[in-house]
């Protein structure tokens, strides 16, 4: 360390701060990076190493990059999961001795704020756990929008479920927590979140409510979660130690239980394909406005509504804008001048925030009581109903016409970009600034007559007046007129082609001028200062009407969604029937360009049809026809209108799905285990109220075993769970049962056999089909006609030796599962023989023996 030079040392200090972070160590205009760092980030950024001190026997690594362009490399060290502390110069670099330099941010994969990293209608989430025993404490965190909100929970299946759910980009674990084998468990199937350390050691509950300004945490509805609140405290220490600032824009902490919603678990957020996939229901659904709208629409669809009376109130809005064209146009094309309000507030809270924001924000916030007139046009409360979900926006609504009036009137329509070079003030608003404005004004049109008066008095025409951030104000003569300067100027600067001078009176008026220019932008920074923290008053106002106009948005987006694609309003009922009439499915529907889509219907009743069970050959659309019916009615507990004529029904409690062949590589497991993985969580999790969805359950093993299963599973469901299901299965043998059972029914996809072929119709019908076309299905795909030729001669002979061997199967063959008891009770004289024998005793020629009696006995 003494062989270092000062401002190495200085850097080796700082960057003892800062473990498991690359270090930007500013100099002048460039941050630079050493050691390990700089070879780190020189592959990763695809810039040059070079090193320090080349003839040194060890010469130090080193790289480094413009200081305008940091954001551009903060955005690809974020993007590869790296975390990276900004260390600025915090003194006067003229004066004598070394500059001082602090970290002033610490930028990370989760609180990254830059425009480059942040998709406009996806939220970028921190989130922290605790971890005890079984149970969780959970936060998470948009620093972008300040959104901040905590739940406590059991379980790795919750775990998992709210890490999908959020899919956040960062966890933060209490250093003591940060190798927890059942977290890391979980967040290995997450490919692209960070995992970072916190030193956390203080009391939770004392900072947080320190932070928000309380004192207590009751009103944030957190009493008696001791996990969430700790897991609040985590989160807020390590925002708090990596922005480096005060971050007012987190003003409250959202406490919400897992029960508020249906839980969607990770199977059917994955199996329905609701976000991630491109055609998803998402990317159907998703007509917002605004990105606030869209961020809400995302929160909604992974939190359906489990209260009637909450459903009913979105379905009533939505029906309003159907109704209402006015109202949805009016509405529509105020939202469409909306900027993002959230992080709008959010980058003016902190260092990033400039003037171009505080018009946006003006923008907005302008429209809103133009948007609450439109409401007043909304459908109005009525007896015995809930109070109408737009009235109640229209409510939330907060004007702030006197601090449109302070922005409109104080910054210009346009400023600059850059807080520090002025130009964001607009004229009349300050006496003082308008002043040192004048005093500029005046000036340059003394510049203009200096340089006259110069060309006058030397008789050089081409003699220039001009100006140079390195070198001020200054008077340039070309070479052939060097001859004629006098003697009263003062060389200043040498150019190829030229040379600059000063004069006294030239002198006098640069500093007139710079000192004028220096306390213009000095006053209008302290001008911007003011108007933003008089914005900053407003925050929580300005936060409701954001939350109040997404809210509006996604309701809109909906009516214009049920509009274009023909969606119906749903019917809810407290009787316990599920009644789709012509159903479709949002997504296959759109892309269905060929030909128009085949609607079908969906009935079940309690106590008469609870199980469905679905028989057909592939490509007929019975995968299609399951997932359609799990997306309606996810749709309708959204509040959405649904693709289908009618749909009257009972909100369910949980939508369950078993649909498709994955493999889990992560957890090292199989096809097989994961579907049996999944079933196992079904029967373990439904109820009679829940919506479950199960498509061939058992083909990820041998015949007798996946149909064994299959049954069992469809007995269990009938018997003890009761809750509506469909069951696709290829296994014939499962249509006898259906029919046996009171609850259940045999349906099927209906197929058309032509003499050129089969024509599948894509209609369910009651019934079941003991024929898979699984060669017709081969046919179409095109393997080859020799070996379609020959897989049927197979088919022919097995389906020969099946019946014959059919005959010999008793009446009672459904009984697949008979108990051990049972089979103890079956008698034959080999049988009684076998008991008999001591195998343990038996010489090997004693056991051929007995082999030979055993064969004449059973002859």
């Amino acid at each position: 360390m003494n062989e270092l030079t000062p401002m190495m040392r200085q850097y080796q200090e700082i960057k003892a701060e800062c473990p498991g972070a690359l270090l930007f160590f500013r100099l002048g205009d460039f941050y630079e990076m050493f050691g390990a760092d700089a070879i780190e980030a020189s592959k990763i950024l695809e810039i040059a190493l070079t090193s320090r001190n080349k003839k040194d026997e060890n010469p130090v690594p080193l790289c480094g990059i413009p200081y305008h362009a940091v954001e551009n490399y903060l955005a690809k060290l974020t993007k590869a999961g790296k975390r990276v502390a900004i260390c600025e110069q915090v003194s006067d670099p003229t004066l004598p001795g070394i500059v001082k330099r602090k970290i002033v941010r610490i930028v990370t994969p989760g609180t990254t704020t830059s425009e480059q990293i942040l998709k406009n209608k996806v939220n970028r989430f921190v989130m922290s756990l605790y971890v005890k025993k079984d149970y969780f404490g959970m936060a998470f965190c948009d620093l972008s929008t300040g959104e901040f909100q905590t739940a406590e929970f059991q379980g790795t299946e919750d775990l998992r479920v709210e890490l999908l759910r959020l899919a956040p980009a960062e966890l933060v674990l209490a250093r003591d927590q940060y190798d927890d084998p059942v977290v890391r468990g979980a967040v290995a199937e997450l490919s692209e979140v960070t995992v970072s350390p916190c030193d956390f050691r203080e009391e939770a509950q004392r900072l947080l409510t320190r932070h928000l300004k309380v004192t207590t945490l009751d009103i944030f509805g957190v009493a008696n979660q001791p996990f969430a609140i700790q897991a609040s405290g985590i989160l807020l220490r390590y925002l708090l130690d990596t922005q480096k600032e005060a971050l007012p824009h987190i003003s409250r902490i959202d406490a919400y239980r897992r029960d508020d919603f249906m839980s969607l678990d990770e199977a059917t957020i994955r199996n329905l394909e609701l976000t991630t996939a491109h055609d998803s229901l998402l990317s159907i659904l998703d007509e917002t406005e605004t990105s606030m709208g869209g961020r809400l629409l995302r929160r909604w669809l992974l939190q359906p509504l489990l209260k009637p009376e909450d459903i009913e109130k979105r379905h009533r809005a939505v029906e309003d804008f159907v109704n209402k064209d006015d109202l949805r146009h009016s509405i529509k094309g105020e939202l469409n001048l909306l900027s993002d309000l959230e992080r709008l507030i959010g980058r003016l809270s902190g260092a990033s925030g400039g003037a171009r924001d505080l018009v946006g924000l003006a923008h907005s916030l302008a429209r809103v009581p133009v948007i609450q007139i439109f409401l007043r046009d909304a459908s109005p409360a009525e007896p015995g109903l809930p109070f109408p979900l737009l009235k109640h926006i229209e409510k939330q609504l907060r004007p702030l016409d006197s601090l449109v009036s302070l922005i409109q009137s104080a910054i210009l329509e346009n400023p600059a970009l850059r807080l520090t070079d002025g130009g964001l003030i607009k004229p009349g608003f300050h006496p003082a600034l308008d002043e040192l404005h004048a005093l500029m004004k005046d000036a340059r049109t003394s510049l203009k007559n200096i340089e006259a008066q110069e060309i006058a008095t030397t008789g050089i025409n081409s003699l220039k007046v001009g100006f140079n951030r390195v070198f001020g104000y200054f008077i340039e003569v070309s070479k052939v007129n060097l001859h004629k300067v006098p003697d009263t100027y003062i060389r200043k600067q040498t150019l190829a082609n030229a040379e600059r001078f000063i004069t006294p009176e030239l002198k006098e008026y640069e500093e007139k001028v710079l000192t004028a220019e220096q306390r213009a932008v000095v006053l209008e920074f302290e001008l911007f200062q003011n108007i933003r923290n008089e914005a900053l008053e407003h925050m929580v106002a300005i936060k409701q009407n954001a939350a109040a106009l997404a809210q509006l948005d996604v309701l809109l987006s909906f009516a214009q969604t049920a509009l274009r694609r023909k969606y119906s309003k749903p019917r809810l009922t407290k009787e316990p029937v599920l009644e789709i009439t012509a159903g479709r499915h949002p997504v296959v529907e759109s892309m269905s360009f060929e030909q128009s889509f085949i609607p079908n219907d969906t009935h079940f009743a309690k106590d008469n049809s609870e199980l469905a069970l679905i028989t057909g050959p592939n490509m007929s659309g019975k995968s299609t026809y399951l997932r359609q019916t799990a997306l309606i009615v996810l749709m309708a507990q959204i509040g959405s209108f649904v693709p289908a004529e009618e749909l009257h029904f009972r909100p369910v409690d949980r939508i369950f799905t078993r649909v498709g062949a994955n493999d889990n590589l992560v957890r090292g497991q199989s096809t097989f285990m994961v579907e049996m993985q999944e079933s196992a969580t079904i029967l373990a999790n439904a109820t009679d109220r829940s919506l479950i969805i199960l498509d061939e359950v058992g083909r990820g093993t041998s015949t007798y075993d996946g149909l064994s299963l299959a049954w069992a599973i469809f007995e269990h469901l009938h018997d003890e769970v009761r809750g509506f299901t469909l069951f696709a299965t290829h296994y014939h043998e499962l249509i006898e049962l259906a029919e046996k059972l009171p609850r259940a029914k045999n349906y099927s996809i209906d197929v058309e056999e032509t003499a050129k072929g089969v024509l599948f119709l894509h209609q369910i019908r009651e019934g079941g089909i003991d024929k898979s076309y699984g060669i017709e299905v081969a046919r179409l795909a095109g393997l080859p006609a020799k070996l379609i030729e020959r897989a049927g001669s197979i088919l022919e002979n097995l389906e020969a030796e099946k019946a014959l061997s059919t005959k010999k199967i008793p009446e009672n063959q459904l009984d697949l599962f008979a108990s051990r008891a049972k089979l103890g009770r079956l008698t034959h004289p080999a049988l009684e023989r076998l008991k008999t024998l001591n195998v343990d005793a038996m010489t090997p020629l004693d056991a051929l023996n007995a082999l030979s009696e055993l064969k004449r006995i059973k002859e």
